[in-house]
């Protein structure tokens, strides 16, 4: 199976890194090339032995898959190189943020096109990965591109519709994480803890918690409450991020994640379909 890749990201290498070292996975032919980054180009055939291409219509013309990983604002003009050089039955696989399934027909006409939104733990096989396809993926299409993923984390399939809510949510979930991670790490410092042991404490503290949800099956809310003795420590900790509104500040970081992925899309779509940009 022959995938090509075009954009060579953090995105890209963690897709790559998860499918090179799957165990679910058959061998797979991957090639990468990038606008301008060489250096970018080189590290991943070090890392993952992947080809290189310096050919786009020779290394093209018997792939089974490309995948669109540039950054969206790179987007046109990729699109408007790559889409002469597509046999008929390539399949577009896109991971572009912001990027419906209405532009991506217009711009790969009589393509059958997967969108997908993982996140980069997909580098270590824990990606939560969504995808939206238009109507012409045959089952068998679909089921292949759901193993690719399903190799490197979960999947769900939803519409194209729930894409942006999806990148703001998943997409862009791990980051989340991590910032929450860096405050209760300065937390640790501030009230004292040595910081190796702290970041021990912090990284089991969250693993369990994550396993707890999934073994239980119990509401955060409810398994919150059952920490939270009247007043104990605990309830005062969380009173204190209430009144500062950590919950408020975490709905308005993703709306505000929701709200960049749809004027990325739009951006591209003013560009490239002149229509809209006369309404």
């Amino acid at each position: 199976m022959k995938i090509v890749f075009f954009g060579a990201g953090a995105m890209a290498e963690a897709i790559i890194s998860g499918w090179v070292n799957s165990p679910k996975l058959p061998p797979l032919s991957l090639y990468v090339t990038n606008k301008s980054d060489e250096e970018a180009l080189v590290a991943l055939q070090s890392r993952y032995q992947v080809s290189l291409v310096k050919d786009h219509p020779e290394c093209i013309q018997d792939a089974n898959y490309v995948v669109l990983a540039m950054k969206p604002k790179d987007a046109k003009e990729a699109f408007k190189a790559i889409q002469p050089l597509l046999p008929s039955d390539v399949t577009v696989l896109s991971v572009l943020a912001g990027i419906d399934l209405e532009l991506l027909q217009h711009a790969f006409p009589g393509h059958p096109i997967v969108r997908v939104m993982p996140n980069t733990s997909a580098m270590i096989g824990k990606s939560a990965t969504v995808l939206s396809h238009t109507s012409d993926v045959t089952d068998q299409n679909l089921r292949f591109v759901t193993s690719l993923f399903e190799a490197i984390g979960s999947v769900e399939v939803m519409l194209d519709e729930h894409m942006h809510a999806v990148t703001a949510l998943s997409g862009s979930g791990p980051a989340y994480v991590y910032y929450i991670t860096e405050a209760l790490q300065r937390a640790a410092h501030e009230i004292g803890l040595p910081k190796e042991q702290a970041n021990a404490l912090i990284l089991q503290t969250l693993e369990g918690a994550v396993a707890m949800l999934k073994k239980t099956k119990e509401e955060p809310a409810t398994l919150r409450k059952h920490v939270t003795s009247p007043g104990g420590t605990t309830e005062a900790g969380l009173k204190q991020m209430e009144e500062l509104g950590l919950q408020t500040a975490i709905i308005k970081g993703l709306q505000a994640a929701c709200t960049q992925s749809n004027h990325l899309g739009d951006v591209v779509k003013d560009s490239m379909l002149p229509s809209r940009s006369n309404l």
